[in-house]
């Protein structure tokens, strides 16, 4: 675990990661309005499946094959649970709820990070990471009106959500430090490809992408999620892991919510004030939790 300062290049990937992250939660949005949950995310990982191709005949010499256990974990915890938890939610709650509700994944992390992995947090990590949540149940308390039906538990699926990505924070941090990013990310999609095949088969996805009408078009949504989301998003993250802790590349997901407010503004969702007004309590938190 790094104990240095973040350096310039660390801030400006954790707000490259912001914006592409933040806007993915929109998109998910739009793809389910196409697709169901299960064919949306293994779409997704289909597609990351396929870039991550020529990724994975590069760094082939460079991935430990050993280390499938942790490459198994990247895979499922990383990215194919939460995406059809969060596909699952999102058709009940909206797109920038999701975004807010994502930034539970530092706190996951710390709680996790504690227990399991000999992870010691000082005083100001656990005020800034108190603070954070605060502001996120804040913003949630303001959006409580956004979620449909009054189904909470839609909700709870995002929070499921941020326990995998927590999961897997950790045992980047602590199993692959020393890999290269991008070795991580195609090693672990090579390693669980098949069955995601098979599943989008079973699915029904590729009928689907042939007799919805809007099958190309949401195809192209998911194509975002998939490419940049995915794949770009996976290797930008696992780098700052690797440069920083694990606390502090999971930070971007208190970043989301203001990204994530402001995508969902621009595709015609409520903000208000006290939105507003959380997104800083919260961002207060990061810089304490960076101190």
């Amino acid at each position: 675990m790094t104990h240095r300062p973040p350096a310039a290049l660390d801030w400006l990937l954790l707000l490259i990661l912001t914006a592409i992250w933040g806007l993915s939660f929109v998109f998910i949005k739009r793809a389910i309005a196409v697709y169901t949950p299960l064919q949306m995310a293994m779409w997704r990982m289909v597609l990351a499946l396929v870039a991550y191709a020529p990724v994975a005949w590069l760094f082939w010499p460079r991935i430990d094959w050993t280390r499938w256990r942790a490459l198994l974990v990247v895979a499922f915890c990383g990215s194919a649970i939460p995406n059809f938890l969060f596909a699952v939610a999102q058709t009940r709650v909206s797109s920038s709820l999701a975004g807010v509700l994502n930034s539970l994944t530092p706190l996951f992390t710390l709680l996790l990070g504690a227990v399991f992995f000999h992870f010691r947090p000082s005083s100001s990590k656990i005020m800034g990471v108190t603070i954070g949540f605060l502001g996120a149940a804040a913003l949630v308390f303001a959006q409580r009106g956004r979620v449909v039906d009054g189904q909470i538990e839609y909700a709870l699926l995002c929070a499921g959500a941020t326990l995998c990505y927590a999961i897997n924070a950790n045992t980047v941090s602590r199993y692959l430090r020393d890999q290269h990013p991008a070795a991580i990310a195609s090693g672990a999609f090579v390693l669980t490809g098949g069955l995601f095949l098979l599943g989008l088969g079973w699915s029904g996805g590729w009928s689907a992408a042939l007799a919805h009408p809007e099958g190309l078009t949401g195809l192209g949504y998911i194509s975002y999620l998939a490419v940049l989301g995915t794949v770009g998003g996976s290797i930008l993250y696992f780098w700052l892991l690797q440069r920083t802790s694990a606390l502090f590349a999971t930070s971007v997901t208190y970043l989301l919510p203001v990204a994530a407010l402001i995508a969902g503004a621009l595709d015609g969702e409520a903000v208000g004030a006290f939105d507003m007004a959380s997104t800083a309590i919260i961002l207060t938190g990061v810089y304490l939790a960076r101190k």
